[in-house]
């Protein structure tokens, strides 16, 4: 059991530190926001700056940094509840695939590692950062694992958008069965690793949710169906935002 330094910055907080849908929640999400603007507005400029390698590649330390340093900091601190195994936290979750896609994404601007983030990383990073108290109770502003939590969730979201916006990086159809496809590869360490190692959840596959079966098997024939038909709105809703914004250039 892990109980080193587990108070201060890089403890824990007692249950409740972190309040959902207050000032705390929203100003990670909002400074991300206002980042997005600032490129989206300056992208040309960003384009042709002659550290634009540069800034690819600083960005993606910074996401290895926060996947790096989630490890570290498990290894000396533990989790929240003291009581789990490192096995039980490997990089097997939707996130931690999203961020480590897109850690290598961004100074490769490879196409399929884009299409595997775009849809990943909209899905289960915007998730989570909408409804971090299933994972983050009690570290605030005053704890590191705050930072950590909004920073992987948060950097990938801001690369991806940086790719098209700066890059004109596009989604293929073909992605979103890619997506599929990697993620039930996933599937298969998560059963073992589920059942194997008390406390893992790895996909999410043991998480108590109202109205999905418990047995971990049918909850991922629930979780591919239901990811399938995400992944396709979110293809027609970019399909949708590049015909408006055809229409709009031929107006003008």
């Amino acid at each position: 059991m892990y109980t080193f330094y587990d108070s201060g910055f890089f403890g824990y907080g007692p249950e409740g530190t972190f309040r959902p849908y207050t000032l705390m929640h929203f100003i990670p999400i909002l400074v991300t926001a206002g980042l997005m603007v600032l490129v989206w507005f300056r992208r040309g400029w960003f384009r042709e700056w002659r550290n634009e390698t540069h800034f690819r590649f600083v960005l993606s330390f910074v996401m290895f940094i926060m996947e790096f340093s989630f490890f570290c900091r498990l290894l000396y601190v533990g989790d929240d509840s003291g009581k789990y195994m490192m096995m039980s936290k490997l990089p097997l979750h939707v996130c931690d695939l999203g961020l480590i896609c897109c850690m290598f994404m961004v100074p490769s601007k490879n196409r399929t590692l884009f299409g595997i983030n775009f849809f990943i990383t909209l899905f289960g990073a915007t998730l989570a950062c909408i409804i971090p108290q299933t994972v983050l109770t009690n570290a605030g502003p005053a704890h590191y694992r705050y930072y950590q939590y909004f920073g992987e969730h948060l950097v990938p979201i801001f690369g991806t958008f940086y790719m098209i916006a700066v890059h004109g990086m596009r989604p293929r159809y073909r992605d979103i069965w890619i997506s599929v496809g990697v993620l039930s590869a996933m599937l298969v360490p998560s059963f073992y690793l589920n059942d194997a190692f008390p406390g893992s959840d790895y996909m999410f596959l043991k998480l108590e949710v109202p109205f999905f079966p418990e047995n971990q098997y049918f909850r991922a024939a629930v979780y591919f169906v239901l990811i399938s038909i995400i992944f396709h709105l979110i293809w027609l809703i970019w399909r949708m935002i590049l015909r408006l914004k055809a229409k709009t250039l031929e107006a003008e």
